[in-house]
């Protein structure tokens, strides 16, 4: 699309440049050629007219045979035909300067996109090595035509707004919601773990998950104490980033998730699940929301049911357990293009967690902080 416009740009421009050059509103014809001739104007007039002004000439055969019946000096049709074939080189040294512009455009923008590509190749990889480094940490591999890809693993920012959690995309728009993530991701960017437009965090953040809940500037968090007595508080969990770093163009996704061997937990209590991912103007992707009531996020007892209510866009999906802690993922239906991601969650939704456990992110709070983005182009 954007080469077919800079084309039509550059050649209409410059065939406006010819015009306006020309500074003639009505090009010469035959008609106008043989009137001349017969008024009695001389050769050296009629030919600096040709030479001066804008044509439209006939020189078909048919059309000089006419010319020459009408008592046309062989200069002026040699002219007029001279006249064309001027015109054919203008037009055709237009348009190949049009489709050098244009070749020019489409280099420069298949490399800006071969740059992206490049450094989302990069982070993935990256992700990668850093899952294979991280023994008893979960991990989720997408798996595209035999070949297995880690997904990079994202842990949630938890961040209270006074809206209820009714929909993610009416929370997307909430304008509370917003200036604390944007806070947030001021915070983030200004220690060096996030970059501008990027889907990830650093590799700090990766390598210590407990870095990422305790980015939360103290500002938020002491609103989330200000407001723990109210009964219309509600926690919202969310990702950096617009964009997953890693895609894919099959709308059928098959996933292998493995989260045994995690200290402080039941394996068995979870299962993975396929959620869709809410963009929000704020730099972040909205995972899921629940109403928060009296010091539920502060209480290091477990007798929060925090996802009896929790908020989220389930996507459904076929998951097989070949073992403990160990599932074969794949969508049930197409995948719309957007940002998805694989999640663990309580196959009891009224599972108990901690408040403490959940903002710390350590134990059952860890696994259910976990994220697994990507995008369906």
């Amino acid at each position: 699309m954007l080469r077919k416009w800079v084309f039509a740009m550059i050649l209409g421009g410059a065939l406006a440049a010819m015009g306006a050059a020309q500074g003639a509103p009505k090009f010469l014809t035959n008609d106008d050629i043989v009137s001349m001739v017969k008024a009695g104007q001389d050769e050296s007039t009629v030919l600096n007219a040709i030479r001066t002004q804008g044509t439209d000439f006939d020189v078909s055969a048919k059309a000089l045979l006419q010319l020459k019946k009408s008592g046309i000096p062989k200069k002026v049709i040699d002219g007029m035909i001279g006249a064309v074939k001027d015109q054919k080189e203008a037009a055709a040294a237009i348009l190949s300067a049009a489709q050098a512009k244009t070749a020019a455009a489409e280099a420069e923008e298949k490399e800006e996109e071969a740059k992206v590509e490049a450094a989302r190749a990069a982070r993935a990889k990256a992700a990668a090595t850093m899952t294979a480094a991280m023994p008893g940490q979960p991990s989720v591999m997408m798996v595209q035509g035999g070949q297995k890809q880690a997904l990079l693993l994202s842990h949630t920012q938890i961040v209270p707004t006074n809206s209820k959690a009714s929909s993610l995309d009416g929370l997307a728009t909430d304008g509370s919601l917003t200036q604390n993530l944007t806070s947030i991701a001021q915070s983030l960017l200004s220690n060096g773990m996030m970059k501008p437009g990027a889907g990830m965090g650093s590799m700090a953040m990766m390598a210590n998950p407990i870095i990422g809940p305790a980015m939360i500037a103290t500002t938020l968090l002491a609103k989330h104490k200000a407001n723990s007595s109210s009964s219309n508080v509600t926690d919202v969990w969310a990702i950096p980033g617009p964009k997953s770093d890693t895609f894919t163009h099959l709308s059928q996704p098959a996933f292998e998730v493995s989260f045994d061997g995690i200290p402080g937990i039941t394996i068995d209590d979870y299962e993975p699940v396929l959620i869709r991912l809410q963009p929000s103007p704020s730099n972040f992707r909205l995972v899921g929301a629940t109403p928060v009531h009296g010091s539920e996020m502060q209480s290091s007892t477990a007798d929060w049911d925090m996802y009896a209510s929790f908020v989220e866009q389930r996507v459904p999906t076929q998951a097989t357990k070949v073992a403990a802690g160990r599932y074969q993922v794949q969508a049930s239906g197409g995948l719309a293009p957007g940002e998805y991601g694989l999640v663990l969650r309580p196959v009891d939704k009224a599972k108990k967690f901690s408040g403490s456990s959940v903002a710390q992110n350590v134990g059952d709070g860890l696994v259910f902080n976990c994220v697994w983005s990507f995008e369906v182009q």
